[in-house]
């Protein structure tokens, strides 16, 4: 989105905001929200291809209905999205100031989650670095606070080029030893039910699909848990 303005990343922003939480927006109501011109809106989805904004809408429905060539995924966790939302949004709480941090030793999955998460929650005020270092889990004089890890089942035939069984296992005991909170991400049943953690997010596996939306799912639920901690802070505030 290099080339785009300020305005059209701001259209694109809230565009994004509507498909992750699966709603519909007509060009008036997206105009109305970015304080723009609907000519604004027309101009940014013509700069990806597009030939106005009701093209670019039937694009978004069709592929939100096709298995095989999915935007974001319809199921992101197994169970309750908004209750596991809210459960994240509270550990989020557990971390004002401690020592925390988020296990980033996969650069495929792990390490862009942790980038991402951890650069939302500083725009919260809270430190949360991503690291692969076993120094991070000796909290260096403060209280210790929450360890994150994403532990994910890689798609058939992907064997071998992800995550191996034994995968942050040995910062995950250091960090238990530690005495950190351990929050484990997963969408390996196997290796969260064996896992020593204090919460396991039970994120939707890939079952059935040629594309893996791992990612993308912990990324829609992250943004909702975002959401719910939003509102708790303003209300310790």
């Amino acid at each position: 989105m290099v080339h785009l303005s300020e305005l059209e990343r701001a259209v694109f922003r809230h565009i994004s905001q509507h498909v992750a939480q699966d709603e519909e927006v007509t060009l008036t109501e997206l105009a109305e929200e970015c304080h723009v011109a609907k000519g604004t809106v027309i101009k940014a989805v013509q700069k990806l291809g597009y030939r106005g904004f009701n093209d670019f809408a039937c694009n978004v429905r069709l592929n939100a209905q096709s298995s095989d060539t999915l935007l974001l995924p319809r199921r992101i966790v197994e169970g309750d999205a908004d209750a596991q939302a809210k459960s994240l949004a509270h550990v989020f709480l557990a971390c004002w100031g401690k020592a925390n941090f988020i296990f980033s030793g996969d650069r495929r999955c792990a390490a862009l989650i942790a980038s991402y998460m951890s650069r939302k929650l500083a725009s919260f005020g809270l430190s949360v670095p991503p690291s692969y270092d076993y120094a991070m889990a000796d909290p260096c004089g403060l209280e210790p606070g929450v360890a994150f890890f994403y532990f994910h089942k890689e798609l058939p035939g992907r064997e071998g080029r992800g995550q191996a069984d034994d995968y942050g296992k040995g910062m995950l005991s250091t960090a238990r030893r530690a005495g950190f909170f351990i929050v484990v991400v997963s969408d390996d049943r196997r290796r969260a039910s064996d896992t020593d953690a204090d919460m396991v997010v039970p994120v939707a596996q890939n079952d059935g699909l040629e594309t893996d939306m791992f990612v993308s799912r912990v990324i829609v639920l992250l943004e909702k848990a975002f959401a719910v901690y939003s509102g708790l802070s303003r209300g310790l505030a």
